[in-house]
């Protein structure tokens, strides 16, 4: 799973978690979340898609504090008269919508910056880049209640970064967040509006009228998208971290139901098999500890997951933060209790071997990928699509192992150089086929310097091989050939392409050698 990179301020982290900047580091290690340092003295924290919750300063001050000190924040919806109404007209458009007050909040330049991350991270993660979940966040002063969710018939209005009077269409057609966003709005385009006029055009673009600026101090946070659970659950972390900046969160009737709702979710705690699963002994109070350490308590046999936790659906989440709460390194690696009989692992052992043997490292990468990527290298064309894919970044099955290379050394480009990788793996490309792809970064890496290496493993292999000049758009011009052997080509290689590797947010060359293998039996 790709990692979200989320940038904080280790000034305002260690401020808002009551610890120093060592313990914070130590503690996000702990947890899984690895740091790097960047700009002007802010931390580089990787976070995995599946903790939403951790996208924000107040979001990771919070896991830390119950890590470090046990300790776990309380939230509370205030009672309010506030009303949206939900005309049915957007039921088969975008139907499903939430909505929250918080009041007496303190936004400063950092706050408003670390609010605009947090949105863009849900965005793309949870939000499936506004597809699934679209989140508004308005200056309360300006707005007149109540409000209503419905379609737009000829509405207009004043979008965020224009100063001209448009309908919905319109921002299509103009916005540049209308251009970019487009396709999310089809045959209806949904609106919230208050008596003065529209306030939002979601998944595109807020009003000019109820922009955040540093003089807010009330919000009005809207949540629309197409599954009601995902939309509550951007909600609950949305008001939960601004109810952490020191805001009141106070709660809105939205159509029949009332939101937020903080009460906690309970989820069965299953002590004996926890224990089998991670070979421990815990007690009860020993697992509950653990679970106190991620921030959630226990009352008796339950464990009751705070509204923030979206990623917490069934005992299985739970089981690994007992885990995670115990400690990994804390437990004892021990051999299974099986017999077995070692073999050779597959017909490509002597390529590994030899791969191996020059320095090269093995990697293995998904086979599901995306269009963005094989689009960088040339490969998209005849890309089978998953149906009802869980993610839009796995939702094709790879046609090349060329972007999975380049994607593993964008992960490790802060590491040492020169980096040589190989993978051994699975394409799909008129039918499934195994490829090995291996590749060099660093400098001096280009044609000149992979081919030796290509020779010594077709040496060892058993094949003699021929060399011939082709063009690849994933490759330099005049620095790219076809490989051969006994007529037929099986691969190719090259220097790769300075675009492609500025997409992948590289800076040092990189050259690429792309194998047929299974042709190699024949």
């Amino acid at each position: 799973m790709d990692m979200a990179v989320v940038n904080v301020s280790s000034a305002a982290l260690c401020k808002a978690s009551g610890l120093t900047e060592e313990e914070v580091i130590g503690g996000l290690t702990s947890i899984g979340m690895p740091v790097e340092f960047g700009e002007l003295k802010s931390l580089l924290v990787e976070i995995t898609p599946n903790r939403p919750d951790l996208f924000s300063v107040e979001g990771i001050a919070r896991a830390l504090k119950a890590y470090s000190r046990k300790e776990i924040n309380e939230y509370k919806v205030e009672k309010s008269d506030y009303v949206l109404a939900v005309s049915n007209k957007t039921t088969d458009a975008r139907p499903a919508i939430s909505a929250a007050v918080v009041k007496g909040l303190k936004i400063d330049e950092e706050t408003l910056l670390g609010l605009m991350q947090l949105q863009e991270k849900l965005h793309d993660t949870i939000g499936r880049k506004r597809k699934k979940v679209a989140i508004g966040i308005h200056d309360l002063k300006p707005i007149v209640w109540p409000l209503e969710y419905t379609v737009a018939v000829g509405d207009k209005f004043v979008p965020l970064d224009s100063k001209e009077e448009m309908d919905a269409w319109e921002v299509l057609k103009k916005h540049p967040k209308g251009i970019a966003f487009a396709h999310l709005v089809e045959r209806k385009a949904v609106i919230i509006k208050d008596k003065k006029g529209i306030i939002s055009f979601p998944p595109i673009i807020n009003s000019e009228r109820t922009r955040v600026t540093h003089n807010t101090k009330d919000v009005l946070v809207d949540v629309t998208g197409t599954s009601q659970e995902t939309v509550d659950a951007v909600l609950d972390i949305v008001t939960t971290s601004l109810a952490d900046l020191g805001g009141t969160v106070y709660e809105v009737k939205v159509g029949t139901r009332t939101c937020p709702d903080f009460v906690p979710k309970k989820v069965k705690l299953k002590l004996r098999e926890a224990n089998s699963v991670l070979g421990l002994e815990l007690s009860q109070k020993e697992a509950q500890e653990c679970l106190l350490r991620m921030g959630i308590r226990c009352d008796g046999e339950n464990a009751l997951v705070p509204p923030y936790r979206a990623d917490v659906i069934s005992f299985t989440d739970v089981l690994e933060d007992i885990a995670i709460g115990y400690g990994y390194e804390n437990i004892e690696p021990t051999l299974p209790a099986l017999n077995t009989v070692g073999r050779g692992r597959d017909d490509w052992e002597a390529a590994r071997d030899s791969l191996l043997g020059m320095g090269f490292m093995e990697i293995t990468t998904h086979v599901l990928t995306n269009a963005a990527l094989l689009s960088i290298v040339g490969r998209e064309r005849g890309a089978l699509e998953i149906k009802n894919s869980a993610s839009e970044e796995f939702n094709l099955l790879r046609t090349s192992l060329l972007q999975s290379m380049l994607v593993c050394f964008s992960n490790n480009k802060m590491k040492g150089m020169p980096q040589l990788f190989y993978e051994i793996g699975t394409v799909y490309e008129k039918g499934e086929e195994e490829r090995l792809c291996f590749g060099m970064m660093g400098d001096g890496a280009s044609l000149t310097s992979l081919q030796p290496y290509l020779q010594t493993l077709m040496k060892e292999l058993g094949f003699g091989f021929e060399l011939r000049a082709c063009e690849d758009s994933a490759f330099i011009k005049g620095r790219c050939v076809e490989i051969l052997v006994g007529g037929e080509v099986v691969g190719v290689m090259g220097s790769a392409h300075p675009e492609v590797i500025e997409k992948f947010g590289l800076t040092a060359p990189v050259a690429l050698c792309e194998l047929r293998i299974t042709l190699l039996k024949k």
